[in-house]
């Protein structure tokens, strides 16, 4: 063919790409075989041959290889398929090979151009049809694909305007009949001759195509003003753009609604959480989004509709584990209150609250996150129910709550192990680590019945005793009268975890931890191998791991790591745990979880996943318009833990233009940086819903004023470091 096939990395916007994108037919030609190896190397199904009706094409940009796709004949049964084409069982044994199939699409690994899958989807159909037509003298009326939920979006389909089906039933023919593999995936078609249309009338209008649904109501067209958000990559009309990924986002959700209405009251409230409303319950977003008059079906369908909660949180954990899955992750567990007025809510009683941190009236949540280096969310939520509710006095209540007669009293320990445990047992979420609470930190029976392999890193209080050395057991002193003491206890005292803290015979350490949004988190540890106590007796050895927070205060944590961990992997999970706080914080200030209003069982459960769903938006629209600097900032850069000193010479070296010779330190990032917090986040799709452009303006100046705050913050720690250390002069006061 002439074209170049090398591994040299290709990225950037497509339109500013050298070259145009083209299809070399390759199938019963010397080249098929090449296109073969392609496949089977680098597709996740790989390719075993086929026979039958085909067409493969190498595709190229510019001189370069950039990968493969392939046609066949379609599915011979497909449930929503033909449903769509609305045709009898004799006509479609007469069309159907008129159907086609695209069985493979391969981007190689090392090509990251914006937007070429959907322009080659988009591109291809004309010169397929030709092919077709010519090779097999059929024409072409509609394709189809299948797209694996478990792996990918199908946000290229999406973009390209096929229109979305359904989701297979997980069987697969062989032979004869057909087997259940249980693999469901995603059908996305596309009708390719209009005759087609005229002739079996494909009931767009009773299955829609769902993606025009959506998009139709996320209402809004707002003006558009030129943005600083294009010095980080992002191009054209952003608003738009959360329009699209607004509506792919929703739309593997659907199915487990039903009826149409459902589906209107299901954007509603997602529109409601990431709207500007001061109150998230169903009445203000009821009002907002549908009228007035849509309040009590609104709330019918927070409560008492039937439609696939349960399911949709599986598919939800799916989505999470998508975005989120990374070897390097940590299984998260805390608790979150909710203050109530009155007593009939389900699951209100008096209790600890840390949102207010006193006893107060109030629900508590027990949810589980996780965190890896490609961002954090929530995983899973279960209400916790005191012990009060399942006496007899409170049977009445129980029932107009919807409380399930089955429910048995739980602690909060026994739900997040359980939890844990089902998050583990899904296969979905690569983990290292389980991080927790000092409430969880301190219950050993939690920590013992998390799965093995997983490293914890788990708050303690101040007052938790531990052994600074494995003490012998031994029995008291025989006093001459009675029997002799058989009981052993250890020989010398335990000591409060504050207690090491104060031991000046152990240093603290001066350590770079990470770098954070105000730059390099600077800070004080103290790391030592002691004993647990249980039962008041030595238990098993761990990790203490002491931190003193920028406002003094002192955090502790127990470490399971193994004895021979270096103290860089005591601390490298010390920043992990505090994400699920931090998805508290924007569920809440951002996001209405702390504004149900429902007093059910269902009406709780079905509030916090809605709110989840459209926190998981936030976290969608971080990674897609993240980006990578082209030049170094005003800082060194760290992915673990570094002695200051380390992290002083690198900057330094930095600020004399030299080179850092420091493997975990480096001057410039290479992966891509996730800026877009989740206020900047809430204004954009603020702008996209209600019309108001202007707030792109508001955007502009907080992305300058929060690079200019980085800045600054981070020119003044790193100053204040280095004139500690009797350095002067070294980092300039601008540039």
């Amino acid at each position: 063919m002439g074209y170049e096939y090398d591994r040299t990395p290709l990225s950037g916007e497509l339109s500013k790409i050298e070259g145009c994108v083209r299809f070399h037919k390759v199938d019963e030609t010397k080249w098929e075989a090449f296109w073969d190896e392609l496949v089977r190397g680098y597709h996740y199904l790989g390719y075993e041959g086929q026979v039958g009706a085909r067409i493969k094409y190498v595709i190229t940009l510019g001189k370069q290889i950039v990968g493969a796709i392939s046609f066949c004949s379609a599915a011979y049964h497909l449930g929503p398929r033909d449903e769509y084409i609305g045709w009898s069982e004799e006509v479609r044994k007469s069309k159907l090979h008129h159907l086609l199939s695209n069985n493979r699409f391969l981007i190689l690994p090392w090509v990251r151009v914006s937007n070429l899958a959907s322009h080659i989807l988009s591109k291809v159909l004309h010169q397929l049809r030709e092919d077709w037509e010519k090779q097999y003298e059929v024409t072409p009326y509609m394709i189809e694909t299948f797209v694996d939920r478990e792996k990918y979006l199908g946000t290229c389909y999406v973009a390209a305007n096929w229109t979305y089906l359904g989701i297979t039933k997980g069987y697969g023919r062989k032979g004869d009949k057909f087997l259940y593999h249980g693999q469901k995936k995603d059908i996305y078609v596309y009708i390719m001759d209009r005759s087609f249309i005229r002739e079996f009338r494909p009931d767009i209008k009773r299955l829609h195509n769902e993606r025009e649904e959506l998009e139709a109501m996320i209402n809004g067209v707002p003006t558009w003003f030129p943005s600083i958000l294009k010095m980080i990559g992002v191009e054209g009309d952003f608003t738009v753009q959360v329009k699209q990924l607004f509506a792919a986002h929703l739309i593997r959700y659907m199915i487990y609604l039903g009826r149409k209405e459902h589906r209107g009251h299901f954007v509603a409230m997602l529109k409601g959480f990431l709207s500007d409303l001061d109150r998230k319950s169903i009445e203000p977003i009821a009002v907002a989004y549908e009228g007035v008059e849509y309040v009590r079906n609104l709330t019918h369908f927070m409560g008492k509709a039937k439609w696939d909660d349960d399911d949709m949180h599986g598919e939800y954990v799916a989505d999470v584990s998508l975005q989120l899955s990374h070897e390097g992750g940590m299984h998260t567990v805390d608790e979150t209150g909710y203050k109530k007025k009155g007593k009939n809510s389900v699951g209100v009683a008096r209790q600890y609250s840390g949102q207010t941190g006193k006893v107060d009236n109030c629900q508590i949540g027990v949810m589980t996150g996780y965190v890896s280096p490609l961002g954090y969310g929530l995983v899973d939520y279960e209400l916790y129910m005191p012990k009060q509710w399942f006496e007899d006095s409170h049977a009445e209540l129980r029932k107009k709550c919807g409380v399930p007669s089955k429910l048995t009293f739980r602690t909060k320990g026994e739900i997040a192990a359980d939890m844990i445990q089902k998050a583990v047992a899904t296969d979905l979420f690569q983990a290292k680590y389980v991080g927790a609470d000092s409430i969880y930190g301190s219950d050993h029976s939690f920590l013992d019945s998390l799965p093995e392999g997983l490293i914890y890193f788990a708050d303690v209080r101040s007052d938790q005793r531990v052994f600074l050395t494995r003490p012998a057991l031994v029995t008291k002193p025989y006093s001459g009268m009675g029997r002799k003491p058989s009981k052993l206890f250890p020989e010398s005292k335990p000591c409060k975890v504050k207690d090491i803290a104060e031991m000046d015979d152990l240093p603290w350490n001066d350590t770079v931890l990470a770098i954070g949004a105000k730059g390099p988190i600077i800070t004080k540890d103290k790391i030592v191998r002691v004993v647990e106590v249980r039962d008041n007796k030595p238990g098993k050895d761990v990790w203490l791991y002491i931190r003193r927070l920028s406002d003094g205060k002192l955090k502790y944590a127990l470490c399971n790591a193994p004895a021979d961990a270096t103290y860089e992997d005591v601390r490298r999970p010390a920043l992990l745990r505090w994400t699920i706080e931090q998805c508290f914080l924007e569920c809440k200030e951002y996001l209405g979880m702390d504004h149900c209003e429902t007093r059910s069982w269902i009406g709780w459960r079905r509030h916090m996943l809605l709110c989840l769903i459209a926190h998981l938006f936030i976290i969608k629209m971080r990674t897609e318009f993240d980006f990578t600097p082209q030049s170094p900032g005003s800082a060194p850069h760290v992915d673990q833990p570094v002695t200051l000193d380390d992290y002083l010479e690198a900057a330094v070296s930095m600020a004399d233009n030299m080179e850092i010779n420091h493997p975990n330190i480096s001057a410039t990032l290479d992966r891509p940086q996730q800026i877009l917090t989740i206020g900047l986040i809430k204004m954009l799709i603020s702008a996209t819903f209600v019309k108001i452009g202007l707030l792109l303006k508001e955007v502009d100046y907080y992305l300058r004023t929060m690079a200019q705050a980085f800045d600054s913050h981070t020119r003044s720690a790193i100053r204040r470091a280095l004139a500690a250390q009797d350095v002067f002069g070294i980092i300039p006061d601008s540039g």
